[in-house]
């Protein structure tokens, strides 16, 4: 191919960690171990956002593994990692790194029964809600498939670990710290989601922007402490 197929590229990381029926290939199949492995680690051992410490050497580890040129501490805690194959266009691949101050009560053998201080002080559980533990694993997956079959396609490769998207502060700070000249612009940006609107082993593809923005909403409500003395006759 003249460049990398940016479908095929999105396939690869959202089968990264999905059903292995029909529609399964030799690279899935072969690298759905290690990625199942990979996604159990990271669920038991989520960080909050601003604080994927461990999270992102995990991450970084794997993909320096690969023989990805890899830079940490991009933002903060973000994660950037490189794969030159000949010329051709740079296609980015990003995932999320952090996880919220939520309990989970799934009672799964490897369930998240992390607790920590987050930035006000407050003693809170921690866990992978939104689905950032499977984005990584398939991520990662996706850059073993794109090593093992680098004489199909040519192109630079861009990994992108992202911290802090709960908080709407990662993009911002890997942005600010050079993500765009430090490294190659990419001409086409990829990432996926897990979400429950399509069944099992099903993969949805959306062409152009989407879901790309994050607002969030404080709201302070004042009032007044009333008591009620109820009288009895």
């Amino acid at each position: 191919m003249p460049y990398m197929n940016s479908h095929w590229l999105l396939a690869a990381c959202a089968c990264g960690l999905s059903s292995l029926a029909a529609g399964a290939t030799p690279e899935t199949d072969a690298v759905y171990p290690a990625a199942e492995a990979l996604y159990l680690e990271l669920h038991e051992h989520p960080e909050l956002s601003g604080h994927e410490v461990q999270t992102a050497a995990t991450l970084a580890g794997r993909l320096r593994a690969l023989g990805y040129d890899v830079t940490e501490h991009v933002g903060g805690t973000g994660v950037v990692a490189i794969l030159h194959n000949g010329p051709g266009r740079t296609i980015m691949l990003r995932t999320e790194l952090d996880a919220l101050p939520v309990e989970e009560k799934t009672g799964l053998a490897y369930a998240s029964k992390v607790r920590t201080k987050d930035d006000a002080g407050n003693d809170v559980p921690v866990g992978h809600m939104c689905g950032h533990d499977l984005h990584m694993s398939a991520l990662v997956a996706s850059a073993a498939i794109l090593v093992q079959t680098r004489k199909t396609w040519h192109g630079t490769l861009m990994l992108i670990g992202q911290p802090a998207e709960e908080t709407v502060s990662g993009a911002e700070g890997m942005i600010h710290d050079g993500l765009f000249t430090r490294f190659p612009k990419p001409d086409a940006a990829l990432a996926l989601h897990v979400g429950n609107g399509l069944p099992a082993g099903k993969v949805g593809v959306v062409s152009g922007i989407y879901d790309t923005n994050a607002d969030s909403l404080h709201i302070t409500i004042f009032g007044k402490v009333v008591t009620v003395v109820r009288q009895l006759n």
